[in-house]
């Protein structure tokens, strides 16, 4: 198949094998890899961003591979290595956006519970933009998930730790087509103060996921008015597109106080580009 890419020659081809590093350069006693990324998460996270995408690699006729999953984080422990926004800036103090592809120097291979693709950057190089993806494509590089980390006596928004000690966390990170798609927005009061949240409900592969909390800035900004009001009823609605969205779906790390993993909608991305292009943030 043949996609399309901007800001570069016009055709790139993607597959979905596992790609190498691609530069290794010695800095005293640490290593720094450069990295080649396609950016598909942004999201909200311990008041900074979590930050995800799939490596790639451009071929000799220049078109371009997908391959396996990184989530470049930050070297320190607070808001679970969140990102916060000098780290994923360019040169020119723009910062990266949702289908950038971008080159990123990372330090070590740093995975953590229930997220196996963690890599810490190095916080003194600015990433670099090779080019961008065509909106239109985001759903010809989707994963072929058998299930978003079903546990056999567990809500479908969790899983336990003992999921993840078992082995079956291969990936913190997959790109689905859910169908049957509704969004539930609430306002609730959490610690006497009033809390706006959004969660999806959907399906894939014939399973029903439920109260999956949305962490994607475009949806939050797209739906500010929709809220109910303090304390009111949830609204549940069905987005404008129907189900022609695609999730990138993300595992957070352990939450302690409920020693559980929770399950987010990291991204939503309509196959047209407009929800990025208006609501980016």
């Amino acid at each position: 198949m043949t996609f399309l890419i901007t800001e570069r020659k016009p055709q790139a081809v993607f597959s979905r094998s596992q790609l190498p590093i691609y530069k290794t350069i010695l800095i005293g006693k640490a290593v720094m890899q450069k990295l080649k990324v396609l950016i598909l998460a942004k999201s909200y996270k311990n008041g900074g961003r979590c930050i995800a995408g799939k490596l790639v690699n451009f071929t000799e006729n220049n078109a371009v591979r997908v391959g396996a999953w990184v989530r470049p984080v930050s070297n320190g422990g607070a808001g679970n290595n969140a990102m916060k926004g000098e780290m994923y800036r360019y040169e020119d103090g723009s910062e990266v956006e949702l289908l950038d592809i971008v080159e990123m120097s990372v330090l070590s291979h740093s995975p953590m519970s229930g997220q196996p693709e963690n890599y810490v950057i190095d916080e003194s190089q600015r990433w670099r933009k090779l080019s961008r993806l065509d909106a239109r494509c985001i759903g010809s590089i989707t994963d072929n998930a058998n299930d978003i980390w079903s546990e056999t006596g567990v809500s479908s928004n969790v899983v336990t730790p003992m999921y993840e000690k078992r082995g079956l966390v291969s990936q913190s990170l997959y790109l689905i087509k859910p169908t049957s798609l509704k969004v539930t927005l609430s306002n609730n009061c959490y610690n006497g103060k009033y809390k706006r949240s959004i969660r999806a409900g959907f399906n894939y592969h014939g399973e029903r996921y439920e109260n999956i909390s949305i962490t994607c800035p475009s949806i939050c900004r797209a739906l500010t008015n929709k809220y109910p009001v303090e304390g009111g009823a949830p609204i549940t609605m069905t987005l404008m597109k129907g189900d022609n969205y695609v999730f990138c779906m993300s595992l957070a790390p352990l939450y302690t106080v409920r020693n559980l993993h929770y399950k987010l909608v990291a991204s939503v991305f309509d196959h047209d580009g407009y929800l990025q292009r208006r609501y980016a943030s």
